[in-house]
């Protein structure tokens, strides 16, 4: 029987690197041109609104609905989402594992493709992206087939 090709993602808030891994007993792979970078996001550029008291003359700033922390991670987790259903299309996986910071996860499993979610084997709720590639390899195996 031959081995399903599995896609590791690995990811945090501002880098995603993506692996091959071929079978139990073979080295994690990375592929070539497959490290993507979080796009930019303009930043809210005026202060913050200013509201009047009902009371007296004090005045109050008002805050963003959403930080732009937040919407930097939607936005790359929309990217990534986009990448990985490009790269299920063109059958270049049949297997998923993602490897995220929680943060992230949570935001990457709003944007992930129906067809994309039926091919996830594990996820993993950790960053993972500061471990050199023999280190990575140990640790998800590790965590693949214990």
């Amino acid at each position: 029987m031959k081995a399903k090709t599995t896609r590791v993602i690995v990811a945090n808030g501002d880098t995603a690197r993506v692996f091959e891994l071929r079978g139990r007993n073979t080295p994690l792979v990375p592929l070539e041109g497959h490290v993507w970078k979080a796009p930019a996001v303009n930043d809210y550029a005026d202060d913050p609104g200013m509201s009047h008291s009902r009371v007296g003359p004090s005045q109050h700033r008002m805050d963003p609905r959403t930080a732009s922390e937040d919407l930097a991670l939607d936005a790359f987790a929309r990217d990534t989402g986009e990448r990985l259903l490009a790269s299920l299309r063109k059958g270049e996986f049949e297997q998923l594992v993602i490897v995220a910071a929680p943060r992230l996860m949570g935001f990457l499993r709003n944007h992930l493709d129906t067809s994309v979610r039926a091919t996830i084997w594990m996820e993993i709720d950790k960053d993972f992206t500061h471990l050199p590639l023999e280190k990575l390899g140990e640790t998800l195996k590790s965590h693949l087939y214990s």
